[in-house]
């Protein structure tokens, strides 16, 4: 089995929801920093320093206390990006470690999978450290030692590291050094039994991990069965336009959640926490369900951007908890790739103008045409019985054809059908509805009114 241990150097200040890229920031716990941004380190600010030394370096400095929370909640969100990359991903020693045996033929060689995985997380905007190994505890070495050696070099490659890299405490390394060990292929020189017999025996296994020669046992990590991640932010927003950038990261894990869970979605509720401590909630519906990111952050937007905090904006956190299974779907030849999605379309247009400006077409239980095909709220499809042909273009009003229909140009082919109704509303009808030829060119839909005898045109069938 081969491994893939993923460390974030970034990963306290990727937690804290800032960005740090263009700033001094320093992460503290118990007055001592632990991880310190570029500038910051530019400017001599380095782990393990204490807090009041950094400010006197840097005076501009920012400062943050660590959250264990957020890195844990960081760490979850990772494995879930991971998981599409294999089945088997555990978040051990504050970073990921990938059983990548089996990705191999998906991905192609490691030297492939690196590039995949630098690639996906480079897009995800944190930057990674990787390397492989036959154990967790090796790859971490290598990571350790800065170096990506190839599965045929991996034993050659780690009997040359320093003893020094071996992450144990460093009493143990001193003794070690004591014993006469400088590399790692020092320590795997001298006999078994009288290694066992001088050293710790938790020293004694990690060294046996490292070689291969112990399993370490993982718990894997499994997607939630509710998606429910939430992003905090160190200042409070005060524009709606700054949650655009939230909103589509939370919609993007969302999708990845949905996808590797061959589920799809049609509701989300969205939480906005003020600073005053008011919860602004929002329950969005969608036509069908969907797995996109698009699909899930176009509605959202348009509902989310009429809105009006009343006081700065502290946190967001999207909740998914109903979900449909969902089976690929089949390439079709004829179907275009820039067609617009029909349920999608639906969704932007209520987003925008609101459910009660979208009416469907439906028809009624009434025999009379012009009352039987209206515009309603809801889509309800009502049972009818089997009835003639009817035209698509009705006109409203008709348009009247004297006496004789032959004399307006119309012969007559099919009919007559005999409508009588409205007694109930005071809106009689007598009519015989017959199928005729318009100059030979276009089929219409006419009828004569029983009571005034006269002809009228109702409308016309494509």
């Amino acid at each position: 089995m081969i491994y893939a241990y993923l460390k974030f150097p970034n990963l306290l200040l990727d937690a804290q929801s800032i960005t740090h890229q263009d700033q001094s920031i320093a992460i503290h716990h118990q007055g001592n920093i632990i991880q310190s941004s570029e500038l910051a380190v530019a400017a001599g600010v380095i782990p393990g320093m204490n807090i009041n030394m950094g400010l006197t370096l840097c005076p501009n400095l920012l400062t943050q206390t660590y959250k264990p929370d957020a890195e844990r909640r960081l760490l979850h969100r990772l494995a879930l990006w991971a998981y599409q990359f294999s089945h088997q991903v555990a978040i051990w020693n504050k970073g990921l470690c990938i059983e990548v045996s089996k990705s191999k033929s998906l991905f192609g060689d490691l030297q492939a999978l690196t590039q995949t995985l630098k690639q996906a997380s480079t897009s995800q905007n944190f930057k990674i450290q990787l390397a492989f190994g036959y154990t967790p505890e090796m790859a971490a070495m290598f990571v350790k030692a800065g170096v990506r050696p190839r599965e045929q070099t991996f034993e050659k490659t780690l009997y040359r590291l320093a003893i020094d890299t071996a992450e144990i405490p460093m009493e143990h390394i001193k003794r070690l050094k004591n014993m006469g060990f400088r590399t790692i292929g020092d320590y795997f020189g001298a006999p078994s039994r009288a290694r066992q017999a001088r050293i710790h025996r938790d020293i004694y296994l990690y060294f046996d991990a490292i070689a291969g020669r112990h399993q370490t046992l993982l718990k894997w990590f499994t997607p939630p069965p509710v998606f429910n991640q939430s992003i905090e932010f160190l200042r409070g927003l005060e524009s709606i336009e700054m949650l655009k950038f939230p909103i589509n990261r939370l919609t993007q894990d969302a999708s990845l959640w949905l996808t590797q869970r061959v589920c799809a979605t049609s509701r989300l509720r969205w939480e906005i926490i003020l600073e005053n401590r008011q919860v602004i909630s929002l329950d969005i519906t969608l036509n069908d369900p969907v797995n996109t990111a698009s699909a899930l952050a176009d509605p959202t937007w348009l509902h989310i951007e009429h809105s009006q905090p009343q006081s700065p904006m502290t946190e967001i956190r999207l909740i998914i908890q109903q979900i449909h299974q969902t089976s690929p779907k089949k390439p079709d030849l004829f179907i275009k790739t820039q067609d617009t999605d029909r349920a999608q379309l639906l969704d932007r247009l209520t987003a925008r103008l609101g459910p009660e400006c979208l009416k469907a077409p439906c028809r009624l239980q009434d025999p009379r045409p012009e009352y039987a095909n209206q515009l309603h709220d809801e889509q309800n499809v009502y049972p009818l019985p089997n009835i003639p042909l009817r035209p698509i273009w009705l006109l409203n009003p008709p348009e009247a054809l004297g006496q004789s229909p032959e004399k307006a140009g119309h012969t007559l082919l099919q009919g007559p059908e005999r409508i009588e109704s409205g007694w109930w509303d005071f809106k009689p009808t007598c009519r015989r509805y017959w199928i005729g030829l318009f100059q030979e060119k276009r089929v219409s839909w006419v009828y004569q009114d029983q009571y005034s005898k006269s002809w009228w045109l109702a409308g016309w069938f494509t």
